[in-house]
């Protein structure tokens, strides 16, 4: 007999089995007039559609007052240190305003912008064009560091998952927008600077500075382009994830080797400043400046450091760099005549350089050698094990994998290289000094060829190091059995104790197999007889020996069930961060609710 159940209103559109959908189980709630966010949890619930559709994307709006304020801040700085110059050196020549445009104008020059400038040599003589395109990173780093603090804000206030993109785009474009306000705004008859190029190329330091700030902040690539995008590219085939690993495991020890490369050539200014400092300070001596004169050539020394940095690298490298048409500076030597006014050029080496000074190149070798040591340890040579299924010969495999390594690996690291130089070298206006700094290409080849070199060194040699190490490694044993316990003197031999047969599963009382004629057993059917004088133990049956790809198979898989645990380790810790971070959202937005309902 059935019993009805009475069904109200509300219940009888509901459907009568108990499965519903995951989108419809949970909801997400509204909060102040925006949609929460569902994070999946660390066991990895929650689904994609949720994670895209759950938070609130970033309105482009978002990047205005960042925009505004990155630009204004770093153009407040160079002013004031435009204008203590101004005051300190007492010049008559100079008026306030002057000042003003000369340090918009140099604010200009740091963001990458030209100075087309127009110069008299004489009176009534036809005036002479060129360009200042010097740009000073010193500067242009403090730019970058405003816009790398503005893009981890961003990330911070921004739910998880909620596209950046649009706001990063609209703070660099902002920032854009007042350089070429302020080009406008600074035009003389002695320079001047093109308003479409600042439009164009006012905010690529801000762009890439931003973005760089959101993607560290966000702990992800969903804090740009949103938990969807991620989603899709993950759910892309298995080679084109490995081969976007592949590809980023390059980039990364490209920046490896340009990061030390950079380092060495700090090493090499450092180095020759202290050689050359009698030198330099005979040449600020002769400049008969006062100590406001002295604090406005450190200002304009500190501005040019990271370029002074460049271009010892390039140097270090043999390629050398140029202070004028012709004239170049090598380890093999000088041919600059004529030096720029400038203390720190006292510390270049003479024109007939020591020998010693030839192995220079072999500390950017050095430099590739700890970029291929790096991607060894990455453990990301998914194009490396391709190659070794392909060529089932180990002696022709290897040496191609170690050749492409080094290639690679030297290849990006030249264009890395190329644009760090074309950011560091220039031209400071008219003359024979239309060309300063290390040729972009020259350079890049150089480096970049050294940095194969010392990549292949380095693929060769980091799995003999890692197999060292891993046989370094400290074992932990117990004193009774550890092999490098000395035995002691008094120690007394243990009884040799006889093995018990192991337990079968017959009973006690059960026949043996030949033993009612007065035999011996049967030996085994699968074990030959032994005879008297014979040993008593069994032949070991050989076993067949694995094939070459039956290992390079295994060993891949077992290669890339270590890199999806990898994946999936990361992904749980930005998620958790995530979490954390909207917790911390969700209490300062209850705070700021209770403060205004009281």
């Amino acid at each position: 007999m059935s019993h009805s159940t009475p069904t109200s209103p509300d219940t009888a559109s509901r459907p009568t089995s108990r499965w519903r959908p995951k989108s419809a189980r949970r909801q997400p709630e509204r909060t102040h007039g925006h949609q929460s966010a569902q994070y999946p949890t660390a066991s990895g619930g929650g689904s994609s559609s949720s994670r895209s559709a759950s938070g609130p994307s970033v309105p482009w709006s978002k990047g205005l007052i960042p925009g505004v304020a990155i630009a204004l801040g770093a153009l407040v700085v160079v002013e004031i240190a435009v204008l203590l110059g101004v005051v300190a050196g007492g010049s008559a020549d100079l008026s306030w305003a002057t000042g003003l445009g000369l340090g918009a104008q140099l604010w200009l020059l740091s963001l990458g912008i030209p100075l087309e400038v127009s110069v008299a040599p004489l009176a009534g003589a036809e005036a002479q064009t060129g360009v200042v395109s010097l740009a000073p990173l010193g500067l242009s780093a403090l730019t970058a560091v405003l816009a790398f603090v503005a893009g981890t804000r961003l990330a911070r206030r921004a739910p998880y998952g909620a596209g950046l993109a649009a706001a990063v785009v609209t703070t660099a474009m902002t920032h854009a927008l007042v350089a070429c306000a302020v080009a406008v705004a600074t035009q003389t008859g002695m320079a001047r600077v093109h308003p479409l190029q600042a439009l164009l190329t006012g905010g690529l330091i801000v762009l890439v500075a931003t973005a760089g700030g959101a993607l560290i902040a966000g702990g992800t690539p969903a804090a740009l382009v949103g938990a969807a995008t991620v989603e899709r590219a993950r759910k892309a085939g298995q080679e084109m994830r490995w081969a976007g690993s592949y590809l980023w495991a390059v980039l990364r020890a490209a920046t490896v080797a340009v990061v030390a490369a950079l380092g060495v050539g700090a090493l090499v200014v450092a180095a020759a400043l202290v050689i050359g400092w009698q030198q330099v300070v005979t040449i600020q001596q002769q400049l008969g400046s006062d100590a406001a004169g002295d604090t406005v050539f450190f200002a304009l020394h500190a501005a040019l450091l990271p370029n002074f940095v460049v271009w010892a690298l390039s140097w270090a490298s043999g390629a050398g760099f140029y202070l004028g048409q012709g004239a170049l500076v090598s380890p093999a030597g000088s041919s600059v005549e004529t030096l720029p006014l400038l203390p720190i050029f006292g510390a270049l080496p003479p024109q007939d350089a020591p020998t010693v000074l030839a192995a220079a190149p072999a500390l950017v070798v050095l430099c590739g050698v700890l970029a291929g040591w790096w991607f060894v340890r990455e453990g990301e040579n998914h194009l490396g094990e391709w190659i070794a299924i392909r060529i089932p010969w180990r002696m022709i495999s290897a040496p191609v994998v170690i050749v492409v390594t080094g290639l690679l690996i030297g290849a990006v690291t030249a264009l890395l290289v190329a644009a760090v130089v074309a950011l560091a070298s220039g031209s400071l206006g008219v003359g024979r000094m239309d060309l300063v700094g290390p040729g972009v290409w020259e350079s890049a080849a150089v480096i970049g060829l050294e940095v194969a070199i010392g990549a292949a060194l380095g693929a060769a040699v980091g799995p003999w190091a890692e197999q060292g190490r891993a046989v370094r490694a400290p074992v932990t044993t117990t004193p009774a059995t550890s092999p490098t316990a000395a035995p002691s003197a008094k120690a007394e031999p243990k009884p040799t104790e006889t093995p018990e047969p192991a337990p079968t599963s017959l009973p006690a009382d059960a026949p043996v197999r030949g033993a009612e004629r007065g035999t011996q057993p049967d030996p085994p059917r699968d074990e030959p007889e032994q005879s008297a004088g014979s040993s008593t133990t069994a032949p070991r049956v050989k076993q067949p020996k694995p094939s070459r790809g039956a290992l390079e198979r295994d060993r891949e898989e077992q290669r890339r069930a270590a890199i999806e645990q990898k994946q999936r380790r990361r992904m749980e810790e930005a998620d958790l961060k995530a979490q954390k971070r909207y917790a911390a959202a969700e209490k300062r937005r209850q705070r700021r609710k209770a403060a205004r309902d009281k």
